[in-house]
């Protein structure tokens, strides 16, 4: 028996496939193949896997359902991404958290719940309407992004003062149910709240020159807010948090919620594309008993498969200061993870010549991925293999530190099955820094190179070796 779980109709089509081992077969997002970022519809290559499983559930992405035998909740399916796939054996000490935009219930965007046993299912203990994501993304397009480029609202927020914190806060503490009255579907209550929401920001001094700046840092002073008031009521549920959910990207935020729990498991994809891994896991989970998945780790997409000599790359790093990675499975989430990075020489200042290749903006900041055993020594703080918190550095590297003095980190683990293992231990033995500068292996806007054919191109394109 296989499981295929689906997202498909909105942002971020994506599917998963578990087996009836509890192995994740597969796992990727349609925007990996169409190349059009967040893309709502699957792939024909990604259909033609799914008609090949026993079993289709879908992950409510609104009011579409695509060829699934069953559909799963919306903020639930979040819940359950995160939750089968947590690193801990223990249920009874886990609470959920899922903050996002807002789903197919749009009455709730942010809930709480802990696990049923019984029923293989979630409860749902608190949930409201004040939404964090759509805020954000609707200060984001503000600014003058797309809604989708709230990442970018978060890097700039460092940048700026939060002096609108409080009319932010305002904004959050409507009512927005009014906004969804006399809606036929849920795609036009989204559409229709980002325009009624745009009228809601009239306090900023558009002849400040710093407007930008300050707006980014109110709201994300006030998106801090609401998510630790809402990580705070978590945890009166469970000493153990499982966090999903588009807000979950909110890496500054994450860092701060973090001390309030003894563990906390973020998956790879908590946005809506990880929803497909929640619908299939929570499948399989009520078949087979059980309350986890096999997660191993986020390499789960197309496999490129070709030897790449760790020695030849870091030589190529020495002398160039950057190449591409594309090697072995693409990673299942929004950030690459060393399978299908653009890496660079840390110890020069090195964020212009990126920044630059990938033609984004010069104030966005860079992480670094790091050989596990030697976090402690470079940085203080949490970390995890997937780029989920923010960290203070304990050297003076700059291309990974960012404005406000932190960096986003990668761990590698000593078992990674990641090219970036070997790599990161070929650049250390010759250099004494176990670390390199990491980011995504795409440009701007685009999707990330996932196939063979991708990476000959990005390395035809834009002069970028690629190993």
């Amino acid at each position: 028996m296989r499981y295929g779980g689906i997202v498909d109709g909105a942002h971020d089509a994506s599917i998963c496939i578990i087996n009836s081992n509890g192995d994740i077969d597969f796992a990727s997002g349609s925007e990996r193949y169409t190349k059009f970022k967040h893309e709502p519809i699957l792939d024909k290559e990604l259909v033609s896997k799914l008609l090949k499983v026993d079993v289709r559930v879908y992950f409510q992405n609104y009011d579409i359902n695509f060829m699934s035998d069953m559909s799963y909740d919306h903020h639930k399916s979040h819940a359950a991404s995160s939750f089968y796939t947590r690193p801990w054996e223990s249920w009874e000490d886990t609470v959920m958290l899922s903050i996002d935009g807002h789903g197919k219930d749009t009455n709730t965007s942010n809930n709480i719940y802990v696990y049923d046993k019984e029923n293989n299912d979630f409860i749902n203990l608190y949930s409201d309407l004040k939404s964090v994501g759509t805020v954000y993304n609707i200060v984001t397009r503000h600014i003058g992004f797309n809604s989708f480029e709230a990442g970018i609202t978060m890097g700039l927020s460092s940048f700026g003062t939060p002096i609108y914190t409080n009319n932010v806060l305002e904004v959050l503490e409507k009512d927005r149910q009014s906004f969804f009255k006399e809606r036929t579907t849920d795609v036009e209550c989204h559409k229709d709240s980002f325009k009624r929401y745009m009228s809601l920001i009239e306090f900023v001094d558009m002849n400040s020159k710093t407007w930008k700046e300050d707006l980014a840092a109110s709201v994300q002073e006030a998106a801090e807010i609401k998510i630790l008031e809402y990580a705070k009521m978590a945890r009166k549920y469970g000493s153990k948090l499982c966090y999903a959910g588009g807000v979950a990207q909110n890496i500054i935020a994450n860092s701060k919620i973090r001390d309030l729990f003894d563990d906390m498991w973020i998956v790879s994809d908590p946005t809506d594309g990880g929803g497909s891994l929640g619908a299939a896991a929570w499948a399989y989970t009520s078949d087979y008993g059980g309350t986890h998945v096999n997660w191993i780790d986020a390499y789960l997409g197309y496999d490129i498969k070709k030897e790449i000599n760790p020695k030849e790359v870091v030589d190529y790093i020495l002398k160039h200061k950057v190449c591409g990675i594309a090697n072995g499975q693409a990673e299942f989430g929004p950030r690459a993870l060393g399978n299908r990075s653009l890496v660079g020489d840390v110890r020069y200042d090195i964020k212009d010549t990126v920044n630059r290749i990938k033609k984004r903006q010069n104030f966005r900041p860079f992480g670094p991925v790091i050989l596990e055993e030697e976090f402690d020594k470079w940085f203080e703080g949490y970390t995890n293999g997937y780029m989920q918190y923010v960290c203070t550095p304990k050297h003076d590297l700059q291309s990974v530190i960012h404005v406000d003095g932190t960096s986003r980190v990668q761990t590698v683990p000593y078992h990674s099955r990641s090219i970036i293992r070997p790599i990161l231990e070929e650049y250390y033995e010759r250099t004494g820094v176990p670390m390199l500068l990491n980011t995504s292996l795409n440009i701007k806007g685009e999707a990330m190179v996932n196939n063979e054919h991708d990476a000959k191109q990005f390395e035809s394109k834009y002069n970028v070796k690629v190993f």
